[in-house]
């Protein structure tokens, strides 16, 4: 199944509400994940998992991982599920894998080789990958639109800026019924909150967040996103990080039910 995380604006926190979900199932869950982008530059996806000076110096340098080699291998070679894997990065062992983003320097010429193998990337994944999350670019181009073909649902990224929302069900209707809205870096006490949107909009059921969590922002630049969330995954209710954990498992949990996944018999027992 393709989950597709994805929002009409820049700095909506699209990058950081995927990284926190699919962490959250990947150590909750018995499903094996893959997380991807389709970003021209080099996203936060992969600095908020691994070091920055190893994605700069070392991960982006290598020529047999990431989408670039994957793309590469199927132009010229008949491909199976297994194949995708040779150019994943292992996250969270049986759990969690990344597909690296581009190091092409031409904007042009990426998004061409991308828009011929887009979907056979994507169907490979779901052949082999329980989930699949990727990060969609913001905006609307073909790449885009193929993306959204081939997803089971769309994660609608938002922030509790008026004009963000109200751009978003103006122009984009097309792709209301595969929709879940998702506010990142909530903020329960805004006058734009999930009942005022609920009444408006018409969301009940399809509208969850994410609130804002320094401790959260900072692992997500330092590159320990994972390490955060096993430290604090059974965080108690006085807990300073109790309410984003909470409310991630909680948006992780619509999101699977919303793929017709059975939570009960998919979650995880204390392997961590």
């Amino acid at each position: 199944m393709q989950v597709s995380f994805w929002s009409n604006y820049h700095q909506t926190g699209t990058t950081s509400n995927l990284v926190a979900i699919s962490t959250m199932i990947a150590l909750e869950y018995k499903l094996k994940s893959l997380v991807v982008h389709s970003h021209f530059n080099r996203s936060a996806l992969e600095t908020s998992f691994l070091d920055r000076e190893y994605v700069k110096n070392e991960l982006s340098n290598l020529t047999d991982v990431g989408i670039d080699a994957l793309s590469s291998f199927i132009k010229y070679n008949k491909v199976d599920k297994e194949n995708i894997t040779r150019y994943t990065t292992t996250l969270i062992k049986n759990r969690l894998e990344l597909l690296a983003g581009t190091s092409i320097t031409s904007k042009e010429l990426y998004l061409n080789d991308l828009i011929d193998v887009i979907d056979i990337i994507l169907n490979l994944s779901k052949d082999y990958y329980d989930l699949t999350f990727v990060d969609v670019g913001p905006g609307s181009m073909d790449v885009t639109n193929k993306i959204f073909d081939l997803s089971d649902l769309i994660v609608v990224n938002l922030n509790q800026n008026i004009n963000m929302i109200e751009d978003l069900f103006e122009n984009y209707k097309t792709i209301a019924d595969k929709c879940l809205f998702l506010i990142g870096k909530y903020d329960k006490n805004s006058k734009i909150n999930v009942k005022t949107l609920q009444r408006k909009y018409g969301l009940k059921g399809r509208i969850t967040v994410i609130p804002y969590n320094i401790y959260f922002s900072d692992s997500c630049s330092e590159g320990k996103v994972i390490d955060f969330f096993m430290r604090n995954i059974k965080a108690d209710k006085d807990d300073v990080n109790y309410f984003f954990i909470h409310e991630v498992r909680n948006a992780a949990e619509i999101i699977l039910k919303k793929l017709g996944v059975d939570i009960l018999k998919k979650k995880s027992g204390d392997w961590f």
